[in-house]
């Protein structure tokens, strides 16, 4: 049990990353349960929050796209969104 070479492929690529004590945790926590990680590690509303704040501080719809990794077309309707909140105050 100790020799990570013994262990399914998955935890020796995960202990390869967070080490092997992290994985063993993670295994007794988790263990039998499958699991998924959403690809956004930001909230969409706090990113979309942070978007707005960044663009009104100057930053171009181009740069707020590829920072956050989004199109420049769900920049815009991110953006949006805001602006019709402005004009509804």
């Amino acid at each position: 049990m100790d020799d990570p070479e013994n262990w399914q492929n998955l935890y020796r690529e995960l202990s390869q990353v967070i080490g092997q004590p992290a994985t063993r945790q993670l295994y007794h926590y988790l263990q039998g349960m499958q699991i998924s990680f959403p690809q956004w590690l930001l909230d969409a509303q706090r990113e979309a929050n942070l978007m707005y704040q960044e663009y009104c501080r100057g930053s171009s719809v181009t740069k707020l796209a590829r920072r956050h990794n989004y199109s420049e077309r769900s920049v815009r309707r991110i953006l949006a969104k805001f602006r019709g909140q402005d004009k509804a105050n």
